[in-house]
């Protein structure tokens, strides 16, 4: 789970000696693991698959719109998001900060900050491996932005109904060719019934986000020269931008069960049950939106965790 390898001597030791068997003894391999240079695997593999990063080698942007774009920008992009996820499981931060943490400094994605407006790049929804993931090769999605952050962070079912065919944004609008301005594309998007009801949810999240381009650089107008407008309303809440959004998602990331049900999954490899629903619900509740390295803890001392059914498999 933690180091996606084999166990060393220390944790086959503790084993030979049913130290596992003790709560305490797991809790006290768990910070050493952690704290190991060999917990870069569960930072990058953890993370990776739970938020998507481990698709960023396969993404490509525009180069003719995107001049900043390169293979070593895509690469420190990715180094500075696991640089991340490894800070905020091994410090002392809740998982609400997830969404305000500082970013780790890089000399190779600096260029691409260059322009930031102080205190404007904090937490995860900023950071350019992000925003770059959860963009088109020429333009920013608001509505591709919105369902990561709904459906991974959160757990929100985002499934469109069945037999709808979606249309493409500029096609949506009647247009045709890069859809300049995103925000003016997407309400004659949500112009449709058939559509309305998804980007009614969507939208204000995803638009919060416009500042940023399709590589996370930070901008004030869209390629036509329009204005950027990342105001909006979510949960009755009225923005400026994802600045004034991040305090209403960290609400509802102290609500939530969803990094306990990720975490589950990952470490038992395989996808929850109906009949797990009481254990990760405890799991939830006992970690109490606590720092990642304690929802590991809370995990690897699940009865899901320790012990086998009779047919040999994780409860």
């Amino acid at each position: 789970m933690l180091w996606s390898s084999l166990p060393d001597d220390a944790l086959r030791d503790a084993a030979s000696r049913d130290a596992l068997a003790t709560e305490d003894e797991l809790l006290q391999q768990v910070d050493r693991m952690l704290a190991d240079p060999k917990s870069a695997a569960f930072f990058q593999n953890f993370f990776g698959q739970w938020l998507g990063t481990r698709t960023l080698p396969s993404h490509n942007a525009d180069t003719t719109l995107f001049p900043l774009w390169s293979q070593e920008l895509k690469g420190a992009m990715l180094e500075q998001a696991n640089a991340y996820f490894a800070e905020v499981t091994t410090g002392e931060r809740t998982w609400a900060e997830f969404l305000t943490a500082p970013h780790p400094e890089s000399a190779l994605v600096a260029p691409l900050t260059a322009g930031d407006p102080a205190g404007v790049r904090r937490g995860f929804l900023t950071l350019p491996a992000f925003l770059t993931l959860s963009s088109h090769a020429d333009r920013t999605s608001p509505t591709s932005r919105a369902k990561t952050i709904l459906a991974q962070l959160f757990c929100v079912p985002m499934a469109p109904p069945a037999n709808m065919v979606i249309p493409e944004l500029g096609a949506a609008g009647g247009g045709s060719g890069p859809a300049d301005n995103v925000r003016e594309q997407l309400e004659k998007h949500r112009a449709s019934p058939d559509c309305a009801s998804c980007h009614d949810l969507l939208d204000p999240i995803g638009l919060s986000l416009e500042n940023f381009d399709a590589i996370g650089a930070y901008r004030t107008e869209y390629p036509n020269g329009d204005a950027v407008d990342a105001t909006g309303v979510y949960a009755g809440a009225a923005f400026e931008d994802v600045s004034g959004l991040v305090p209403e998602l960290q609400k509802a990331a102290r609500a939530g069960t969803c990094p306990a049900e990720q975490l589950f999954a990952y470490a038992l490899r395989r996808s929850p049950t109906p009949e797990d629903r009481p254990e990760i619900t405890e799991i939830a509740a006992r970690w109490d939106s606590g720092t990642i390295a304690a929802l590991v803890k809370r995990v690897v001392t699940s009865e899901a965790f320790r012990l086998r059914d009779a047919k040999g498999r994780s409860q």
